[in-house]
């Protein structure tokens, strides 16, 4: 996660998507790190309205980078809420 995050492993830094509701939709907002997507690292942010059953959904994400350094991304996914309660996560995983 650090390399895929762009962290520092050695210090005790941790990069912690943000989110926030914004009237009728979820935004995640988290950073990654360029190496990572090079190196075959994927993310995608998941969503579901319940947690104790069920799958996770990516559709309805929609992603917008909001800042390119040149070595790390900060990315804003957003969905619709849910009814009554929608969960988000960051899944990432290395192929």
């Amino acid at each position: 996660m650090e390399f895929a995050t762009a962290q520092n492993p050695l210090a005790t830094t941790s990069a912690t998507p943000s989110a926030v509701n914004i009237g009728a939709t979820l935004e995640l907002t988290y950073t990654r790190s360029l190496a990572a997507l090079a190196d075959g690292t994927t993310f995608a942010v998941e969503w579901r309205d319940d947690l104790t059953t069920g799958p996770w959904h990516t559709a309805g994400v929609t992603e917008q980078i909001l800042s390119n350094t040149g070595t790390v991304q900060t990315i804003k996914a957003s969905v619709t809420a849910g009814a009554s309660a929608r969960f988000l996560h960051l899944k990432v995983t290395k192929h």
